[in-house]
Order: structure tokens, then sequence, then C-alpha cells
């Protein structure tokens, strides 16, 4: 924060909402745990706006007064709020006044770095700040040029392949690579819809643990440990001659065991065992501050 910024507490009613260019908005999960974080130790970190005739046009924040509104709608959080001396009516605003470049940047520091903003919506704020006149060097520099450039390359992709990587069907890297490999929009766009389909398919059939396209999927390829397991998984249901020892070698691999140690295994007759199923699923997130 410059020095010629300041942090007011600023009446939420005077808070003007502007464009957030976040496509992806915060689940209602998300918005839960800022909630119960707002209603124990109130807004930690300001939020941030511009001020225009008496009035407060939001820059940065939007999650935060999402939140402060799920507090207020509820009376269990309300209660522990109120008994926490947290207030309800007003927000700590931190008050810019910078140039049009600096407020370009400010969704990218608040959110790009926090991952609630895709590489799309990042690419479109950095075509805003080139139009602008930032200096590449500074984006460069800011993002790395690894990240720079990959920005750049999903400015040009066809809109319907950026609107798979805005729903989290396809990583920013992927596109751009399958799109070097298949220049052509028309034929892209039909391979894609083709591993969209198939993906849904496996998802369906409980074959495949997310919706997102991979290489395997669009040119039909199978990592060395897909086909492990796969075999793994038709040998235990498919008696076949010298099977015992194959499913051994197999689950040696499965459990990372090196060639020495497998063989050493095999050669001394020992059944190895397949390893213990990993238990999926996400780990309970702990309370954010707000």
């Amino acid at each position: 924060m410059s020095k010629s910024e300041s942090i007011e507490w600023v009446a939420i009613d005077d808070i003007v909402l502007g464009t957030n260019p976040r496509t992806v908005k915060p689940t209602k999960d998300r918005i839960n745990e800022y909630a119960r974080s707002i209603a124990l130790y109130g807004i930690l970190v300001p939020l941030i706006a511009e001020k225009q005739n008496g009035r407060y046009h939001l820059q940065a924040g939007y999650t935060r007064l999402a939140a402060l509104a799920q507090l207020k709608n509820d009376k269990a959080l309300t209660a522990l709020a109120q008994l926490n001396s947290v207030d309800l009516d007003r927000v700590p605003v931190r008050i810019y006044k910078g140039d049009d470049k600096g407020r370009l940047m400010l969704p990218i520091i608040e959110n790009n770095f926090h991952d609630v903003m895709n590489e799309v919506d990042v690419a479109n704020q950095l075509r805003a700040l080139l139009d602008a006149g930032e200096d590449v060097k500074i984006l460069e520099d800011f993002f790395g040029k690894p990240k720079f450039a990959l920005l750049l390359s999903v400015l040009a992709l066809p809109a319907e392949v950026q609107d798979l990587i805005k729903a989290d069907r396809l990583k920013a890297s992927t596109a751009v690579k399958f799109a070097k490999e298949i220049p052509e929009p028309a034929k892209l766009l039909k391979a894609l819809n083709k591993a969209t389909v198939k993906v849904e398919e496996l998802y369906r059939s409980g074959r495949r643990k997310n919706k997102r396209i991979t290489e395997g999927v669009l040119k039909g390829k199978q990592t060395p440990m897909k086909v492990v397991n796969d075999t793994a998984a038709y040998l235990k249901t498919n008696k076949l001659e010298g099977a015992e020892l194959l499913l051994s070698f197999l689950h040696g691999l499965q459990s990372g065991m090196d060639a020495e140690r497998i063989m050493e295994a095999l050669v001394n007759g020992e059944h190895i065992e397949a390893p213990p199923v990993k238990k999926r699923g996400r780990r309970k997130r702990e309370v954010v501050e707000a």
C-alpha cells in the first residue's frame, strides 16, 4: 500500500459492486468458511475500493462481502459475531488511489495466487493490462516468463476451448499443447468434444474420478501404471495359467518395489500382496482468516 492510500471503516450500503473478473464464483462451502471465520475474528484483510463521489467502488473483496451477507442471515453465526464484538454493518476498506494499470493488477494479486481465478480470466486481465500500456518486462517479471507465455497462448485459443478451461474440464497447459499438435481449430474442437463425451462416460461408470480431459483420453493413450492396474484387476477375476506369478509381479510394481526386490521375492516363491487401496477425498480444510 502506498503512503497516499489509507484504510477506512465503511458502511456496507456505501459500497458499489464493480465488475469481478473471476468467472468461477466462490463455492457455498467456501463462503460458509469465510462467514464462520468473520464471526470469530472479524474481517482481518481489508477490502479494496476506489472512492468516487462519496461511494466506494469495490475492486477486491467480493467473497468477504458475500460471506458477511451469509453470516447476517444465520442467527447462530450472528450471535457468535456479536459475542466477539464483530461489526456487521461496516467493513475495513483500503482506499485505492493508483492508476488504471494498478487497478487491473488488483484482481490478479488478490485472486490468482489463492487459486480462485482460472487461467482464462487471468489471461483476459493480462490483455487488458497490455492494452492499458503496461510494460511487458514488468509482467514477465511478475508472472515469470513461462506463465506469461502460457497466458498469451491461452488468449489465442478458440473460445470453446477457453470455456473448457474455465469449467475446469481442461488444464490450460494441456489445451495449449493440444492446440500446437492440432492447429486447425475445427479439428481441435472435434477431438475435444469427442474426448468430453468419453470422459463423461468414464465418470458415470465410476472408472474415472474427475471430468478433466487429459492427453490419455484425447489420444487413447494409457499410462504404464494404468496398464498395470487394469491387468492386475483382470487377473484377479480371470483364472489364467501362470497368473499367480504375473500377479505378484504386478503387485510389486503397484507397491513401488524396485526390480531387485521383486525378482528376489519371485525367485524365493514369495507371493506379493496387493497394496492397500488408498482412500480418496479431500482433507478437511481449517477455518480461514477473512
